[in-house]
């Protein structure tokens, strides 16, 4: 489509109701739209006022600004009192005591329960899930709540879900999330924070191409606003991005670069990481040494600064790369420490997971009975966790155990049973069938 010359267009400033190009063209609609802006800014007799800016403090504003934060501090001291009564109990009574309390419902008990919420988070991802719907459930509710703090709460929710594995509902949050922070005229870095998690989330719902270009959309921002911590995390984005691409030579060389660059930062918890994924990479590229060194490496840091669960889950993938090399003998223990330390954190589906993949190893081996307890295990975990897929969950391990129990079980019959039961969460009314051998 042609567009109008820009001599048209300023021809059109007064009167563009009768122009048929216009009513068809955004493009040219827009670009009208700031001619008239700066048609407006050049009649405006403050743009051609010389007179000095007094650059002077005013006092009233310095005075006006010292109150609000006192303020804050004052809230956010009578917050950080309450906080121990609101999380009395286990986390299902956390809601019925804000219920109770309404003088809990403040600005700053949402900033004290989402600087909360990443402890939580490492510890115990499903307290970290509540704590969220407590800062929901109060930023929500306040008259005077900011777009940023409701859409940090929203942001918080959907990383604490991410980690427990409900992609879908962190994708719903982040939709709250943007939605918020897009009321505020300063909302590019906010967003850009949201995009990091969006990468993760939608890298789960294997949405790769979208995920990819909001990581490097994020990774522009905190670039240009001088956050390296919060570029690294993006390029890390990415980089995960690029192993479900199966770009892993791509990916290694880009580990290898941000290592580097770490070396020369005081930032442990970001070289944690990449060593982490150097060593999922050494392990895709037929490198299994280098990975245990490099999972063993990010295990210890990650633990050192309080990050349980992400040390939990690394130890996993030490342990899987051993069972993948046939090391039985040394995968085992570092299984069973594993799915011990899954079910403590409360991480319940993976703790099946983990327990699953020790009954491989041992049908493996023929250890049949100990494989026939991790299955009763397994079972009566499911019986109590009330969840919507409880009953075609039961009924695959309950095949399974039968198996085991008549010495009929094979290696892939449990593989097929933990492959079923990371699907039935999303797919719960799919059928387990025994798998043809």
């Amino acid at each position: 489509m042609m567009h109008l010359a820009e001599d048209t267009l300023l021809e059109l400033l007064q009167n563009d109701d009768t122009d048929e190009h216009l009513a068809g063209c955004p493009d040219c609609r827009e670009k009208l739209e700031t001619f008239r802006l700066v048609a407006d800014a050049l009649a405006d007799e403050a743009t051609w006022d010389d007179t000095p800016l007094n650059t002077a403090p005013v006092p009233e504003t310095i005075a006006n600004l010292r109150s609000f934060a006192d303020r804050m501090a004052a809230e956010d001291a009578e917050a950080a009192a309450y906080l121990p009564d609101l999380m009395f109990g286990p986390r299902e009574v956390w809601m019925d005591n804000l219920r109770r309390h309404p003088e809990y419902r403040m600005a700053g008990m949402v900033r004290k329960l989402l600087e909360a919420v990443p402890t939580a988070r490492d510890l115990m991802p499903r307290d970290a899930v509540e704590l969220t719907s407590l800062a929901i459930e109060i930023a929500e509710h306040l008259e005077d709540a900011t777009p940023q703090l409701r859409g940090a709460a929203w942001r918080e929710r959907a990383y604490a879900l991410f980690y427990t594995g409900d992609f879908v509902a962190a994708e719903r949050a982040l939709c709250a999330s943007e939605s918020h922070f897009n009321e505020s005229v300063a909302s590019e870095y906010d967003l850009a924070r949201v995009g990091i998690v969006r990468a993760v989330v939608e890298r789960g719902l294997e949405k790769y191409s979208s995920a990819i270009t909001h990581a490097r959309e994020s990774a522009k921002q905190f670039a240009f606003y001088g956050d390296e911590t919060k570029h690294a995390s993006a390029q890390l984005a990415e980089v995960n991005l690029l192993f479900s691409c199966c770009q892993y030579e791509q990916a290694y060389s880009s580990l290898i670069s941000l290592r580097s660059d770490l070396l020369s930062r005081d930032d442990i918890a970001s070289y944690a990481r990449v060593v982490g994924n150097l060593g999922y990479c050494c392990a895709k590229l037929a490198r299994p040494e280098e990975a245990l060194q490099y999972y063993d490496e990010a295990a210890c840091i990650l633990e050192e600064i309080g990050n349980h669960s992400d040390a939990v889950r690394t130890r996993w993938n030490a342990a899987r790369v051993l069972a993948g090399e046939g090391r039985f003998k040394d995968a085992l223990p570092r299984l069973r420490m594993v799915s011990i330390e899954l079910e403590r954190l409360g991480i319940m589906a993976a703790a099946t997971q983990a327990s699953l993949e020790i009954a491989e190893v041992l049908v493996t081996e023929g250890a049949f009975d100990e494989a026939e307890e991790i299955c009763r295990s397994a079972i009566r975990r499911l019986e109590t966790s009330n969840l919507t897929y409880t009953i075609p969950a039961l009924t695959a391990l309950a095949l399974m155990h039968e198996a085991v129990k008549n010495r009929t079980a094979t290696k892939k019959l449990v593989s097929d049973v933990r492959e079923y039961l990371s699907r039935v969460p999303e797919e719960p009314h799919l059928l387990f069938a025994f798998p043809t051998e």
